[in-house]
């Protein structure tokens, strides 16, 4: 596997606790930083296809609407 150098800004505390388990585990920093990468991916759910968007609203037989109209169904709490 091939590798890549990347620069990263970690929060101070963070990386404290990474270079902390790192010495505990007598494990170099970098193999320590990507070891927690991989188990963090694995514990993501697999990827969903992102939902498709529902169809537009088609009103038939209605005046279009006016800024007034939609001010107005906001205030009063419709959607």
């Amino acid at each position: 596997m091939g590798k890549m150098k990347t620069t990263l800004e970690l929060p101070d505390e963070l990386m404290r606790r990474v270079k902390l388990r790192a010495v505990h585990r007598n494990q170099k920093l970098k193999d320590a930083v990507a070891q927690l990468l991989e188990a963090g991916i694995a514990a993501l759910p697999a990827a969903e296809p992102p939902a498709r968007p529902p169809r537009p609203v088609r009103l038939k037989k209605q005046a279009p609407l006016t800024i007034d109209a939609i001010e107005a169904a906001i205030a009063a709490g419709r959607d």
